[in-house]
């Protein structure tokens, strides 16, 4: 009685179905899969003189539950990473709001100031003509949320802006000293 031979894609089969489960992932399991559906094909033509369907079928397994892992892990693996991240942006994206409306603000403040001379008449931001109704209303901050804190003269000023939400709070400060800008960001989480 003459010895059956293994098909060689069986053993293959098994080898990356093992090592796709254990550290390659999918760079082993799709040619675990393949493999093992190769060896099974020649073990059916052939089964007189062939073996190894054994091995072949612990490597479709195996490669076709790593590419199911992979399938449900990914998605959360990437949502994992992602959503940190973007948190990050909306941090940024909400200091850099801040920013731009103080800017507004601070423009308007040097305006009124080469025009009159003083910030007199002056106690909240909707007093100064340049600044429109709705021109500071944004994602996270809204007219309202801009306070004069102190104006001293055209070079001299601060004023802040709080925005968000009780679970995300965003506050800039302004500082200009003697026409520098000097920025303050706080965050709340």
């Amino acid at each position: 009685m003459d010895k059956k031979q293994t098909v060689g894609q069986a053993t293959a089969s098994m080898v990356l179905g093992i090592l796709s489960l254990i550290m390659f992932g999918l760079l082993t399991a799709v040619p675990a899969v393949i493999c093992g559906h190769i060896a099974r094909g020649k073990i059916k033509k052939n089964p007189a003189e062939l073996t190894g369907e054994g091995s072949a079928l612990a490597g479709l397994i195996m490669g076709y539950v790593s590419i199911g892992l992979h399938v449900l892990l990914v998605p959360f693996i990437l949502a994992a990473v992602a959503i940190p991240l973007m948190s990050g942006n909306m941090d940024r994206a909400m200091a850099t709001e801040g920013q731009a409306g103080l800017s507004t603000v601070g423009m308007a403040a040097q305006i009124h100031w080469a025009e009159n001379g003083s910030f007199d008449g002056i106690e909240s931001i909707g007093d100064f003509k340049s600044i429109e109704s709705g021109d500071l209303d944004g994602f996270g901050f809204q007219e309202e949320d801009y306070v004069l804190v102190s104006l001293i003269d055209g070079e001299n000023y601060v004023m802040s802006a709080t925005g968000g939400n009780e679970e995300n709070e965003t506050t800039v400060v302004m500082r200009v000293i003697d026409g520098g800008i000097h920025w303050e960001i706080d965050r709340s989480d």
